[in-house]
């Protein structure tokens, strides 16, 4: 008997496996602008540029103003001795001095104190001062504790004589607050009122000049009275 040749399983395999259809190597395609991931990578690109360079340039945004050396007072001349040259990042650089004027609009108009960016509106011409310095005499005790940008209250105690002729003051009043101290007479000399006494030159407002002339020319006791920075007024 015999007997029908019988196919292995190898071979079987093979050709099941031969039936099937052969994988195809996938092709690279280039990057197009439809790529919407292409179009997100340069877009964050672009961001991350423009933030660095408005970054840097918030960083070198400064300007140089104008700084005082020194308590600069009321009628003082603005000289290039008198400030400092400073670079700093300002929201309005417009608002502060960036040279010392030369076209005799560099009077100070108001205090200001040592350290302070100088400000266009604390200088002007004569025209612009709302102040004026007038000398108080003050005996050499009261002269000693002041200081040329001293802040002072100017008291009064107004003169009166009664029926027999014998001098008395009133209750001192208070007729200035916070006006500041322009020169104070040195050791040696200097300023000295109609009685022999050192004077100090205070920065008094116009609007005051006549009240505190009137006082001192009546006989009345003027006294300067220093106020510290952090009282109140």
């Amino acid at each position: 008997m015999s007997l029908a040749p019988t196919r292995s399983r190898a071979g079987s395999a093979g050709e099941r496996d031969s039936a099937l259809p052969a994988p195809r190597a996938g092709r690279l395609q280039r990057p197009s602008w439809r790529d919407g991931r292409l179009i997100a990578g340069v877009l964050l690109v672009l961001l991350a540029m423009i933030t660095g360079a408005l970054t840097l340039q918030h960083f070198n945004n400064s300007v140089t103003v104008l700084q005082a050396s020194h308590t600069l007072e009321p009628g003082d001349v603005l000289s290039k001795d008198d400030v400092t040259a400073v670079e700093v990042r300002l929201d309005s650089p417009q608002r502060y001095l960036s040279s010392v004027p030369t076209d005799g609009s560099g009077r100070v108009v108001r205090e200001v104190p040592a350290g302070e960016l100088i400000a266009r509106t604390a200088i002007g011409d004569a025209a612009a001062l709302q102040v004026r310095a007038i000398a108080v005499p003050v005996t050499g005790a009261s002269a000693a504790t002041l200081q040329r940008g001293s802040s002072v209250d100017v008291w009064v105690s107004q003169r009166e004589s009664d029926a027999t002729g014998t001098t008395s003051y009133k209750a001192p009043q208070r007729l200035l607050e916070r006006v500041s101290v322009a020169s104070v007479p040195s050791s040696g000399g200097g300023l000295s009122g109609a009685t022999g006494d050192p004077a100090v030159q205070v920065m008094v407002p116009q609007d005051q000049v006549a009240a505190l002339l009137a006082a001192m020319n009546s006989g009345g006791k003027v006294d300067l009275v220093p106020v510290s920075a952090g009282s109140a007024p």
